[in-house]
């Protein structure tokens, strides 16, 4: 059975469904948080909100596109610009500030380095993102001496024009120069 719902109405009663996606629990009643369609499934005692449209901000786990702005002592900060989808990277409808704080970070990032990073956190404006793990890190880079891409040579990025050498942290299977 499937219903669409507005914010604010009521989905279903706690000792009757678990209610998963977009949906919160208020004194034994669970809303609906977005406008959209719930499934309920009375087997399994489960019901499922799922908004028409994604939301603006990328809930944590999901995988974002960032460029990064500056390094400070304690975090990068990053403008991210595209959330990956099925089929590779989706651009946003708006750009969104990040921010990659030292210990999430596992190396080496520089300026104008576009990095594939998790979303570990969204409480506030600026998404704090992780680039822990093989797959995150760098993918595509340009030399801080002249401004040409990078190539992929070991575990560090070489310019084929000036020769100049950098130590970067290198998403495994997405370097793309």
């Amino acid at each position: 059975m499937k219903k669409v719902v507005t914010p604010g109405e009521t989905v279903a009663y706690a000792e009757e469904f678990e209610v998963r996606g977009a949906a919160y629990l208020n004194s034994y009643k669970y809303i609906a948080s977005a406008m959209g369609t719930a499934a309920y499934d009375p087997k399994a005692h489960l019901a499922v909100v799922k908004p028409f449209r994604e939301p603006p901000i990328p809930p944590p786990g999901t995988v974002v596109y960032c460029v990064v702005l500056g390094k400070g002592r304690r975090a990068y900060q990053l403008k991210c610009f595209a959330v990956e989808g099925e089929r590779g990277p989706v651009d946003m409808k708006y750009q969104i500030t990040g921010v990659l704080p030292n210990f999430f970070a596992d190396g080496e990032f520089g300026i104008g380095d576009y990095i594939r990073a998790k979303v570990v956190s969204t409480y506030g404006p600026p998404l704090v993102v992780s680039t822990r793990g093989a797959t995150y890190g760098v993918v595509l880079s340009r030399c801080p001496n002249c401004g040409s891409l990078l190539k992929r040579r070991g575990n560090t990025l070489y310019c084929p024009n000036c020769g100049a050498e950098v130590k970067r942290k290198i998403a495994v299977g997405y370097y793309t120069a």
